[in-house]
């Protein structure tokens, strides 16, 4: 697996599975994803004092986790996430230390414009990725991820199909999330060559 992920990003800068989390995984991700439901916050954009929230870019709400404590829903991701940041490492130099990691809602009808994840200031994330956790999507439901070059040429499209995994260099891609027909479920985050926790 890791094999493969890592010539995609080499040779595209990108890599999709449509179907890497068993379906028991995501059952258990949606137990807990429900049980906290209530504690999701509406997702803002900018950095630190700057936040705000402005649907008409980002109609997200989120749920953040920590990488560093054991929640046993989270397990078998965050010891992937970790293998493969040494295998990043190991291959392109990244200096990948910590990776940072949300669960996220769309509602139906909400979206993310067009972004690159990468502040201004801060140029530590490296690599971004996406687990999705619905356990039913049709390719009618819409939620694509759409990813561009940097000229604004649309490069690929990845539907957020049940169990399916995303991951791409955070400073060379551009990318939205489409709009849905039905409440969208993701696991989404960053790794950073920085000391985050």
């Amino acid at each position: 697996m890791f094999e493969k992920i890592l010539k995609d990003l080499e040779i595209t800068g990108y890599f999709y599975d449509p179907q890497l989390l068993e379906k028991i995984q995501i059952t258990k991700l949606n137990l807990f994803f429900d049980e906290h439901r209530q504690e999701f916050q509406p997702a803002r954009i900018g950095m630190k004092n700057s936040l705000q929230r402005i649907e008409s870019i980002r109609g997200d709400y989120t749920y953040w986790l920590n990488p560093l404590k054991s929640l046993s829903p989270f397990d078998e991701i965050f010891n992937f996430l970790s293998n493969l940041s040494h295998e990043l490492n190991k291959s392109f130099f990244f200096g990948i230390k910590e990776f940072e990691c949300h669960l996220a809602y769309y509602p139906q009808g909400t979206f993310y414009h067009k972004h690159l994840d990468r502040f201004e200031k801060d140029s530590s994330r490296k690599v971004s990725f996406v687990f999705y956790l619905n356990e039913n999507w049709d390719a009618s439901d819409g939620g694509e991820i759409v990813i561009y070059d940097k000229s604004g040429v649309e490069l690929n499209s990845f539907a957020p199909l049940p169990g399916a995994f995303l991951c791409f260099l955070s400073d060379e891609f551009p990318h939205e999330v489409k709009s849905s027909r039905k409440e969208r479920r993701s696991l989404t985050g960053w790794m950073h060559n920085k000391i985050l926790y």
